[in-house]
Order: structure tokens, then C-alpha cells, then sequence
């Protein structure tokens, strides 16, 4: 985005806050918005943190005055957000009064909840810095992202899962004051613990820059050729064409269900589709969490749902045939540290794919004291422990 249209969005933004600053103020006093907790993932979702910390509230403290923002377009999510109530619509008249007179900002995603840019609102509205931000995260992170995550943003609650998180997060990189970094677990965590396997294994990969726009820059779908000329697409496309793993899922009757990365989903019809064993999955359509917890196998690149698949002891390949530097700047190391083989070459990961089809889907010993020595908390309460933090921070 050009300096220009930035400076001519953050002026808009202005002119809609101070509108939308003066209406709160009638509004101000109705029980509605009193010490309400606003909770959300990227707007038009339901299938993460936001969703399952949202649930817990209205289910186990209806004492707290909580709300979730979604879009009512996305009909599946929205369906299942509403029979909990308290739905906001998002980027509503309503959504902007809420994120306003709202105690508490909880999110999954930084920039979907705030119907503005959060440093403007900062310094036209909360100079004192009174509201509660609380990230609640969508993912274990792994790499140095400190750059990414604005502390000029004043988060107050940073959560955390694995210890060597927890610790990274706290480091000098990040400039986090004592106390907002928790080890918690992920709240979408807490539904890991129980599941029912179907004959399918899961190909997700992580997304790229570069090759595609990404929905955050809010300028549409990118080139269209760009993608299909890179060695990304290139390569997933070939996997899902390899003659060895279609007759792997055709002889043990399984299917492959691809689920290209959110910021992918609007690439996804280029691929070449072989075989009926191989299902190309649409965010519409497939919920993340179910998919992770119904495979016997994971392939991702770099993708931190590894730790969720991880979590369950179910086996996991790393297939990076195409690298990025992106994820090798952190505290993690695919080969030292990684819950599943390594792989580069298409042929040595059909291999790989094929030991586990003969193991009947194992995890094997070493990787299993990996998964051991990441996850000390497996007791179903990391929205417990959320709610118990967010209790405790002061103002």
C-alpha cells in the first residue's frame, strides 16, 4: 500500500472513530456494554481460540458479559456461535460502539477486532491506555515474529503454551513488561484431548509471501499466473498428482484432504485434482479443528498446527521442498525439534508416507518424547487458566 492511500485510510479512519466516539458516549451507561468482554478471531470465523474461549464463558461464567463479533454471511461459523447469544455483526454500527465502551478486547488475530487501526485509536482515545487487550493467539509460535507483533500496541495479555514459547515470547526480542506473557495452553487445546479417527490423512501447508495478496492488505486476490509460477504451487501440485501416493489411498481405501492455508484459500481451484482419494478442502466447508483431530497423519511445511496434531500423538512429516526463510529464525528446529521425519524430495516423502500407511499410523518412539517434553499441561484447562489470567491483570 502506497503512503498515499495509507495516509488517506488512516484519515478516514479518523473521521469514522471521532463519528463513531460521539455516539458511544450516548451509550455509555446501558448495561449492554458495562465491563463487556468483546472476543473475536479475524471477523468472519468461529473455528478457533476466540470461538472455544468464547464458549466457556457463556457456558461456565455467565456472570461475565461477553460477546463475540462475527460476520452473519459466513452462515456455518455464525450458526455455531449462535446459539451461545451475545453475537455482535462485524463492522456493524453495534461492533464499533462495542469496541469502544468495551473492558476487555479479546482476540485471536491483532487488526480484525478493532474496526480501526489500534495505534489510531490509541492515540485519539485511549491516552490513558484504560482498555484490557488480550491475545489470546492462533497458533504455537516458532519463530522470531517480534517484528510482526506490535508491542507499541500495549498488549496486556500475551498467551503462550509450550515453555520454550513462553520463554522466546518473554525474551528481549519481544519488550513485553513482567507479567503479560502466560503459559496457559491454547484454548482450542482443551477439545484435543477426545477424538474419532476417519480413513484420511491431512496435507496443510503454511502460506507464502510473495506469490499471493494477502487478505490483511485488503486489495483482492493477487496474479493469478504469479502463483502458478512458483515452486510452491509447483510442488504441492505435484504431490497431489503423485502416481504412488493415489495408489497408496486407492489400495488402503483413505482419502487426502488438502487444506491450502487461509491466505491460500482463494488460489485453491488452480490446482489439478487426479483422483477422487484426493479432496480439495474449502474454509466454507471444512472446520481446522475437525480436520486435525479425524486424520491418522499430518504433512505440513512449517505450519505451527503441527503442535495441535502433535498434542494428540498422532504422526506428523515436515515436507520442505520449497523453503522459507522465515521459519528458521526462532528457537525451533525442524530437525532437532520437529514431532515427524524431515523431508525435501517428493519420492523420499512417499516413502515416508508409506511407513506410517504399514505402522498403521504410529508415532513413533522418538518423536513421542518430543511431544512429551513440549506439552506439560494436558488437563483440559487452558480456558481455565485464560479466564484466571485475564482476572488478575491490573490497571
Amino acid at each position: 500500500m502506497s503512503k498515499i492511500k495509507k495516509v488517506s485510510r488512516l484519515l478516514k479512519q479518523a473521521v469514522d472513530m471521532n463519528k463513531y466516539i460521539r455516539i458511544a458516549k450516548k451509550h455509555k451507561d446501558d448495561k449492554k456494554y458495562k465491563d463487556m468482554w468483546l472476543i473475536s478471531e479475524r471477523g468472519v470465523e468461529a473455528k478457533d481460540n476466540g470461538y472455544v474461549f468464547f464458549k466457556y464463558l457463556r457456558e461456565n461464567h455467565p456472570e461475565i458479559n461477553a460477546w463475540y463479533v462475527i460476520d452473519s454471511s459466513y452462515t456455518k461459523d455464525y450458526e455455531k456461535v449462535k446459539g451461545l447469544g451475545n453475537i455482535i455483526e462485524y463492522m456493524s454500527e453495534e461492533h464499533k460502539i462495542a469496541f469502544l465502551l468495551c473492558k476487555y478486547a479479546i482476540s485471536t488475530h491483532t487488526g480484525f477486532l478493532e474496526p480501526w487501526s489500534y495505534k489510531l485509536y490509541k492515540m485519539l482515545v485511549d491516552k490513558k491506555d484504560e482498555k484490557i487487550y488480550v491475545f489470546l493467539q492462533h497458533g504455537v509460535i516458532m519463530n522470531d515474529v517480534s517484528k510482526d507483533v506490535n508491542v507499541n500496541n500495549k498488549l496486556d495479555l500475551f498467551i503462550t503454551t509450550t515453555k520454550r514459547e513462553y520463554e522466546s515470547i518473554c525474551g528481549d526480542n519481544y519488550g513485553f513488561k513482567k507479567g503479560v506473557v502466560a503459559q496457559t495452553g491454547l484454548a482450542r487445546f482443551d477439545n484435543l484431548n477426545e477424538f474419532k479417527l476417519k480413513n484420511q490423512i491431512l496435507l496443510m501447508p503454511t502460506w507464502r509471501k510473495g506469490i499471493i495478496t494477502p487478505s490483511y492488505m485488503n486489495e483482492g486476490k493477487g496474479d493469478i499466473e504469479i502463483f502458478a509460477d512458483s515452486e510452491y504451487f509447483k510442488a504441492m501440485n505435484s504431490l497431489i498428482n503423485n502416481e504412488r501416493l493415489i495408489s497408496l489411498l486407492e489400495k488402503n481405501n483413505i482419502r487426502l484432504i488438502f487444506y491450502p492455508h487461509y491466505e491460500m484459500q482463494p488460489y485453491k481451484d488452480i490446482f489439478d485434482i487426479s483422483s477422487d482419494k484426493i479432496i480439495m478442502a474449502d474454509k466454507s466447508e471444512y472446520d481446522v479443528q475437525s480436520l486435525l483431530k479425524e486424520s491418522k497423519l499430518m504433512i505440513t511445511d512449517y505450519s505451527s498446527v503441527a503442535f495441535d496434531f502433535a498434542y494428540m500423538r498422532k504422526p506428523i512429516i515436515y515436507y520442505q521442498k520449497v523453503s522459507d526463510d522465515r521459519y528458521f529464525d526462532g528457537y525451533f528446529d525442524y530437525a532437532i525439534d520437529g514431532f515427524g521425519e524431515l523431508t525435501f524430495e517428493e519420492e523420499i516423502l512417499i516413502d515416508t508416507i508409506e511407513t506410517y500407511f504399514e505402522n498403521n499410523f504410529t508415532m513413533k518412539d522418538k518423536y513421542l518424547k518430543i511431544v512429551e517434553e513440549s506439552f506439560n499441561m494436558r488437563d483440559g484447562k487452558n480456558s481455565e487458566r485464560i479466564f484466571e489470567a485475564i482476572l488478575k491483570i491490573k490497571k
